[in-house]
Formats: structure tokens, sequence, C-alpha cells
């Protein structure tokens, strides 16, 4: 399947494709689709949260976050390390703090380009030219460098939905796939660490989503498609680590990805975004807060207090029992 360009405007139905980045998160599929940072939304949160998330349904034009320097430097360092992205715009400033380098951090977003301050740039240029040098010295990344970046994936679900995606970088060959995602930021890239780093985001989510979708459009690859993180630290010395998800992570992962797309599929038909239950809820106290509380109660607490039933507590005002 060849990657056609696509400029602007709606694509004109399932296939590859490169664009620019606004393009892609203006969402170009033929009707609105679910993307997996939407498809995250619904899991944690309501289908009215993605409405009002969705670039084609409820977004408002102005409604992005403002980039920290971290953002801005995974940002460069995408840049760099892939060759595609918005041009970069490097401003002459060790900060923001001045008006100067605040108006030019403005005119370059409204440019469309990627504002980077100077040492930072110099951070991003270090940290991309690590990541080349590291990747070559770790056998099954020998693709990395050569594969197609910047590919966005639109297909159409077995559900009848719509759904879109852009891998960093894809290699696909006759009898497998890998899909490669560029992970940068200010956390510890140790491998000890992404376990808990890709549940608390939800990355599990991202890489069965993006596998469902790319088999969608190579049917005979289903089964023989890798998802693959490079987790890239911001500061010296830019550790670097190449992982995969485990079975339970890509099983959990796609039983989440039918979830969000019951959710948005009858969302979508019924034209009704459910938000929060409209009824007073019961909350679950965390087991394992009770379990810790308890445990505590028993080795040090019970010497300092007779009951812990306040009814019974002598320290309870001495007017508790004409309370109302």
């Amino acid at each position: 399947m060849l990657i056609v360009d696509h400029t602007e405007g709606s694509v004109p139905g399932p296939g590859l494709f490169q664009m620019p980045a606004d393009v892609y998160h203006a969402d170009p599929a033929p009707e609105p689709s679910l993307s997996s940072s939407i498809a995250k939304v619904l899991i944690t949160h309501s289908q009215e949260h993605a409405y009002v998330e969705h670039p084609r349904l409820g977004k408002a034009p102005d409604a992005g976050r403002d980039p920290t320097r971290p953002m801005e430097i995974g940002t460069a360092a995408h840049k760099l390390i892939l060759g595609h992205g918005a041009d970069l715009v490097i401003i002459d400033a060790a900060d923001y703090k001045g008006g100067a380098a605040k108006a030019a951090r403005a005119a370059a977003y409204a440019a469309g380009d990627a504002p980077i301050l100077r040492p930072d740039c110099e951070k991003a240029e270090t940290l991309a030219e690590q990541v080349a040098l590291r990747l070559a010295r770790i056998e099954g990344c020998e693709g990395f460098q050569s594969a197609p970046a910047e590919v966005v994936a639109i297909a159409r679900d077995r559900s009848g939905a719509w759904l879109r995606i852009m891998m960093d970088r894809v290699e696909i060959h006759d009898t497998h796939a890998i899909i490669w995602d560029v992970k940068t930021g200010d956390q510890s890239a140790a491998p000890q660490t992404l376990g808990r780093r890709v549940e608390n985001m939800g990355m599990e989510v991202q890489a069965a989503f993006y596998i469902h979708v790319l088999g969608l459009l190579f049917p005979h690859l289903q089964g023989r498609i890798v998802f693959r993180w490079i987790f890239i630290e911001n500061d010296a010395p830019h550790g670097t680590c190449v992982a995969e998800a485990d079975a339970a992570g890509l099983h959990i992962g796609a039983h989440k990805v039918s979830l969000a797309l019951a959710r948005w599929s009858k969302a979508m038909k019924s034209g009704t975004w459910a938000g929060y239950p409209s009824q007073i809820v019961r909350v679950e106290y965390p087991e394992w807060a009770q379990k810790r509380w308890l445990e505590r109660e028993e080795s040090e607490l019970a010497q300092e207090v007779q009951s812990f039933d306040l009814n019974s507590s002598p320290w309870r005002p001495l007017d508790w029992e004409d309370a109302a």
C-alpha cells in the first residue's frame, strides 16, 4: 500500500498518508473519527468529555493547552529524530520571562512553527544525537532510521467507526510490521519504571489501538504487528530504553479499546454524549488504603486510643449529646 501525500481537507477513504500535523489533528477522516487520545478520554472520563475534546464535534478553536518547555524540547527532538514536523524557530533567550522572548514564541506558534529556547534546542540536538548512537547498538532497531516517518493510517472498523492514528515511524514488511513511537520527557526511562508509566498514561490503549488500526489496513499481518516505544530522558546522559508491551498489557489495552469503540459508536449513532451519572454515588474507599490504615491501627495506634468509636470516645465534646 502506497503512502499518499495529503495536504488539506478530508481523505477519500482508508489508507496510509503523510500530512501536516495540523491537518491530522483536525481529523481528516471522511466522518468524525476515533483516535487513541479520544479513546482514552472515553475510558477514563465520559462520552461528554470525549465530545468536547474532539476537533470535529465540540472542541473550541482555542481550547489547546499552553506547551511547557519540556514539551517544546520533545517537539524539537521529534523533528530532529524523525526529520518531519513543524519548522524550528530558535529564540535567543534563557527563558520566556522577557517580553521579546514571549512575543517571538507567540509569533512562532501563530505561524505554525515550533519555537524553542536556544539552550533547550541544544539539549534537543544532543538528545537526538544520543538516540541515534544508542539505537545503533540495540539489536532489532536496525530499520528505525530508514522507516517512513509520521505516517497517518485511517481505517474503518467493523463496527462502522472511522479510526485514525499517526505513527512516528512504521516498518511494513511482507511478513510483519513494526510501529515505532518516540516518548521524550523529564521522567526516568529506566526499565523498572516503565510498567507503572505505561499504566499511568494509558499507553497500553495507544499500543492496542495502533495495532488494531494498522491490522485493518493489512489483514494478512494481523497478529504479526509489533508496537515499540523509544523512551528518552530529556536530561543528560539522555538515557534511552526501547520497550514493547507485554501480553497482559496488550490484552488489557485491547479490551479498553473495545470499550472505547462501544461508547464511541453508541454516542455517534444516538447523538447523545452522556456525562457522569445523574445521581448520588457512593465513593469506594481504596482497598489498599483501608488495609494500610488497619495495619497501622493494630501495630501502633491501639495503645493510644481505647476505642475508635466516636460515640464512646472519652474525648468527645462536652455538649456532644445535645448536638442536633
